[in-house]
């Protein structure tokens, strides 16, 4: 059987993406940890099927994923741990999914990237020098390297996600900082700005990215904004105020201008991003 998408991180806003091309009308496979990771959402309905295992356990993917698929959405990273892990996730299975991919016949490769792939630097457009002061931005780094390798085989899409925040999102730098908003901790931030993004306004764009004739990068932050200010809100939608989070001298933000023309990104008003990401935890 041949699948129109396969998506490697179906938690979060990528079970938003799932539902949204389910609507379309298209098939899904999906890949979860576990049998027990599938929501009930999924549960009863058409054209999804699922395959099992965890991307960064150097699975063989020959034996999970069906022989023909026409795009892929990866999605799957892991934010923080180990080094090894982070690498094992974010860099090797890449490569695995690519080789796998090649194989396969598959038409586009629609990848999931980080705005921490360019270290610092303020409205930063597409163009810009990668320099990743971090770990993870630096395997995330390291799989867009990966990518360059297989454009004669398919379609490639990069999507540059800055600081991604959402309801189901259980990792990343926002979600940290929350986590410590909730349980009275402190938090320490190499940044002073950053612009994060509410995930799920990235559903769509993926997918007009996946639809273009050809493969392009493509920005996806929302507004500037300090993490002190980025705090205070998330505080208010959790009704607790921040105990103490010291802010650093670097800025990370970007431009979307290039997602807002080519592939219709458009941000939610960031008061209503936040209510709906964190209330949840009040």
């Amino acid at each position: 059987m041949e699948f129109d998408n396969l998506i490697t991180n179906p938690f979060g806003f990528g079970e938003r993406l799932i539902l949204e091309l389910l609507r379309r009308g298209e098939s899904v496979f999906a890949i979860f940890p576990t049998a027990k990771d599938v929501p009930m959402s999924f549960l009863g309905k058409k054209n999804i099927k699922y395959g099992f295992c965890k991307l960064e356990h150097d699975p063989i993917l020959e034996k999970i994923l069906p022989r023909r698929i026409k795009h892929v959405f990866h999605l799957f990273e892991a934010y923080s741990g180990r080094f090894s892990k982070l690498f094992k996730a974010n860099a090797l299975a890449t490569l695995l999914l690519l080789d796998w991919a090649k194989a396969a016949g598959v038409q586009s490769f629609t990848y999931l990237s980080s705005g921490e792939v360019y270290g610092t630097g303020e409205n930063i457009e597409e163009g810009a020098a990668l320099e990743p002061r971090g770990f993870y931005g630096t395997t995330k780094f390291q799989a867009e390297m990966l990518l360059r390798f297989y454009k004669r085989s398919f379609t490639i899409s990069i999507v540059r996600l800055f600081f991604p925040f959402g309801h189901g999102l259980e990792q990343g730098f926002v979600f940290d900082l929350a986590r410590s908003i909730e349980a009275g901790e402190p938090f320490q931030s190499a940044y002073n700005k950053v612009s994060p993004s509410f995930a799920d306004d990235a559903v769509l764009p993926l997918i007009n990215a996946r639809d273009q004739k050809e493969g392009d990068i493509y920005n996806i932050c929302g507004s500037e904004t300090s993490v002190a200010v980025l705090a205070e809100k998330i505080g208010e939608a959790i009704g607790k105020a921040p105990k103490r989070v010291e802010a650093g001298k670097h800025v990370l933000t970007g431009s979307s201008k290039q997602a807002r023309e080519k592939i219709g990104y458009a941000e939610t008003v960031f008061d209503d991003a936040i209510g709906r990401s964190f209330a949840h935890m009040k």
